[in-house]
């Protein structure tokens, strides 16, 4: 009796040392895997009239031009880069836009004849995005690989409720979304953001966008960084805002992690 009482605990803790070491185990594969993602950035306007040629020259000082500069230093880390404008509306292929690009000298092609996957996205530090659609899966791939995405909304093409479906699966991956209604905000709108995108920028014109959503609130790396009267007008995701530790850490932390559990192990079975 006593030794099946004995022999029944002894089996209990090794049950239970076996669970702490998977549980060890599988934390520290998890740690480590995700060590390596390097992933992108992502701007998004609730409306695309910012950098329409009536943006820019209704703007008495230019603002579009300092912030959409600001833009692509953010998602090169200051280096000129080389952009994709994957549009047909009016908000992306503007010539004072296209101007504005290649005399900070970057690469500013505006064209949807390209095969839309990862592979070729990879080719650009940064895609430009509004009103026609695109995959979001592959958008979402993008950004994991480290790839940038600047989307604007508001555009009008199919109403707001289609406007916001059409991005949505792509931005709540990353804990932002767009809103299901136009948010009636028209003018010159004073920013006021300590946010580098918007460094030397006073005002940007917008005209009815759908509202930028930040849908995960405890998420530090999606944020919404101007808001006029309870809407959201500019939203940013940034995974590098959220440190990850090396490869190193993790590897040293993990072999703590296995040996203590071995080293509880054995004393048990003493």
């Amino acid at each position: 009796m006593i030794h099946a009482k004995i022999k029944s605990n002894y089996n209990r803790k090794e049950e239970i040392m076996k669970t702490i070491l998977a549980c060890f185990t599988a934390l520290f594969i998890c740690l480590l895997s995700t060590s390596g993602a390097q992933a992108g950035k992502i701007v998004l306007a609730n409306d695309e009239w910012q950098l329409t040629n009536y943006g820019f020259t209704v703007n008495p000082i230019n603002d579009p031009a300092t912030y959409v500069n600001n833009v692509a230093k953010w998602f090169t880390g200051g280096s000129p880069g080389n952009f994709l404008a994957y549009s047909s509306n009016f908000g992306l292929t503007g010539s004072h836009l296209a101007s504005t690009m290649t005399t900070a000298g970057h690469t500013w092609n505006v064209t949807m004849g390209i095969t839309f996957n990862l592979a070729t996205l990879l080719t650009y530090d940064g895609v430009f995005i509004a009103g026609d659609s695109a995959d979001n899966t592959v958008l979402i791939n993008y950004v994991n690989a480290g790839g940038n995405v600047y989307l604007a909304g508001g555009t009008g093409w199919g109403g707001p409720v289609d406007e916001a479906a059409r991005w949505n699966t792509f931005l709540n991956y990353f804990g932002l979304g767009f809103g299901s209604f136009y948010n009636g905000v028209q003018g010159n709108i004073e920013i006021s953001s300590s946010h580098p995108i918007f460094a030397g920028v006073d005002h940007l014109y917008q005209n009815n966008g759908n509202n930028a959503l930040d849908i995960l609130l405890s998420d530090p790396r999606s944020e919404v960084l101007i808001s006029f009267n309870g809407h959201g007008l500019y939203a940013i995701y940034d995974s590098g805002s959220v440190s990850v530790p090396e490869p190193s850490t993790l590897l040293l932390l993990g072999s703590g992690l296995i040996g203590l559990g071995y080293f509880v192990r054995k004393r048990m079975k003493k």
